[in-house]
């Protein structure tokens, strides 16, 4: 696998950077289709041959490992395909149908082998094992350490979290395989009939590792959070330019590992020119694009720093906000002189996720408070439930 890998390196190594990509995903899910492929004909062999149901249900499990590794291949090539007309944000999401499907077969597969293992415990029947059976199930072990070690290598080179699952998901199979192995050992020295209920264990992590991929794939295909390492990255990137002020309401719209929108607000000081602003957020949309792949939005929010009459305002309803004790925050703070000399203040408010009160009741409150601090002004309030990250205003 170490020689294989130097050897792909470089014979890749004057493709760009998605084609690299696209290379190493196609590349490893090729090496895992062809080795589950071959042991579950291997191990379907020895099943009907020696007459284990567990040994049958761990070959199904290999079997399930080389649709995984399909998907793989599958995914990774429509990741290098262009958008088109009728599909411009990418055809990656294909994948998430793909897996859907498989996986609603696996769990119908998983829940015959339920069965066939439960006729098993009511009626066992002698086991025939031998040494070259033993053989290739230690071999089957040593090749999915093998898969291991080649899937976290390659998720490595590309930094893909695809990659990385897929090698749990072997290491997952070699424990499966070794608990195949004791039970025979066991049952050929002790006489036991403990084929049936390694066969069941068997059947029921399909079932549960099925589950878990529907899971995953509706999740996909409705548009799930991002990941932590996601969010982080792109926070960090933002609080490193030091011309703006703040930012936040950064939300972020993934069609696949390699097609990330994302639209942020960005607060600047309100006595730049408009050319000044355009070129600072020009600036951060051209490093996300060309450093990190996201296609991000910047909407500007000027913010008039030097104005007492504001600051004071300001003051007043951060008072108020956090008189409720609620975790709430605020941003996007403006203030509108109207016609007859009254104020509309506008801001936004992050209102956490375990929060119950309704915006209406919330916003009552916020007039009425601020009326008694203020007077007779109008808050005109903007409530946030759904933004990602952590609020990085300047008020």
């Amino acid at each position: 696998m170490f020689l294989f890998r130097r050897w792909f390196k470089k014979k890749i190594k004057n493709q760009s950077v998605i084609q690299q990509r696209t290379s190493y995903g196609i590349v490893a899910g090729l090496v895992g289709l062809i080795s589950n492929l071959a042991l579950f004909v291997i191990k379907v062999i020895v099943g009907l041959i020696s007459g284990s149901i567990s040994i049958i249900t761990d070959a199904i499990n290999n079997l399930s490992d080389t649709f995984s590794s399909a998907l793989t291949v599958i995914g990774f090539k429509m990741a290098g395909k262009k958008p088109d007309h009728d599909h411009p944000y990418g055809h990656e999401r294909s994948e998430s149908i793909s897996g859907l499907l498989i996986s609603i077969v696996i769990t119908f597969v998983g829940l015959q082998f339920v069965k066939s293992s439960f006729d098993k415990i009511v009626d066992p029947n002698v086991v025939h094992m031998s040494w070259q059976i033993y053989l290739v199930l230690l071999i089957s072990i040593v090749l999915k350490l093998a898969q291991v070690y080649f899937y976290k290598q390659i998720a490595g080179d590309i930094d893909s979290e695809t990659l990385l699952a897929t090698a749990k998901d072997s290491l997952n199979d070699v424990y499966t395989t070794v608990a195949v192995l004791i039970s025979a050992v066991i049952q050929a020295q002790t006489g036991w009939a403990l084929d049936g209920w390694v066969g069941l264990g068997v059947a029921i992590y399909i079932l549960i590792s099925a589950v878990g991929l529907i899971r995953t794939f509706i999740s996909e295909l409705l548009g799930h959070q991002p990941s932590e390492q996601l969010v982080e990255k792109m926070t960090e990137r933002l609080a490193s330019y030091g011309d703006i002020l703040g930012f936040h309401d950064l939300l972020i719209h993934q069609y696949g590992p390699n097609t990330i929108f994302a639209s942020v607000h960005i607060e600047i000081d309100s006595r730049w020119e408009l050319d000044q602003a355009h070129q600072v957020t020009d600036q951060i949309e051209h490093d996300f694009w060309h450093q990190l792949r996201i296609h991000l939005v910047c909407h500007l929010d000027p913010i008039d720093i030097d104005n007492q009459k504001y600051a004071k305002i300001y003051e007043a309803v951060q008072a108020v906000v956090k008189h409720y004790n609620l975790g709430l925050t605020t941003h996007d703070f403006h203030v509108e002189e109207l016609v007859n000399e009254d104020e509309l203040i506008q801001f936004d408010v992050v209102v956490p996720e375990e929060i119950k009160t309704s915006d209406d009741e919330l916003l009552v409150s916020i007039n009425h408070d601020l009326r008694k601090i203020l007077g007779d002004v109008t808050a005109e309030v903007t409530f946030d439930h759904n933004y990602i990250g952590d609020d990085h205003s300047l008020i």
